[in-house]
């Protein structure tokens, strides 16, 4: 007596299965979490960084009359130190402060900017 196999998926290859697909989905699922995160505190230094630029600009673009002083925009903290370097330079210290998933954080960004006559 023969037996005849049709052809088809044992209930122990659709269970191995499944379980690799779901294991599949959860790497991805916390791969796509950690991108997500990343890239939150990238465009926040990012902006941080162009809030410094912009004030550095602003204070070479009228060179004798930069002062120190600070200002919050958008959660992000400025506070700038401007001092004479020599005759026709300035020395500029600028630090931001914006928050990120591990607390605020703080960048510093130095420059010497040329006074044009």
């Amino acid at each position: 007596m023969t037996t005849a196999r049709t052809g088809g998926y044992t209930l122990i290859e659709i269970v191995v299965a499944l379980l690799l697909f779901a294991i599949g989905g959860l790497a991805l699922v916390t791969t796509s979490a950690v991108i997500g995160r990343a890239m939150n505190i990238n465009a926040g230094r990012e902006r941080a960084a162009r809030i410094a630029a912009s004030r550095l600009e602003i204070i070479g673009a009228g060179c004798h009359r930069g002062a120190s002083g600070r200002e919050t925009f958008q959660q992000i903290d400025s506070e700038w130190s401007v001092t004479p370097f020599d005759s026709v330079r300035l020395s500029v210290v600028e630090s931001v402060s914006y928050p990120s998933s591990q607390g605020r954080r703080t960048d510093l960004f130095r420059a010497v900017l040329p006074c044009r006559h």
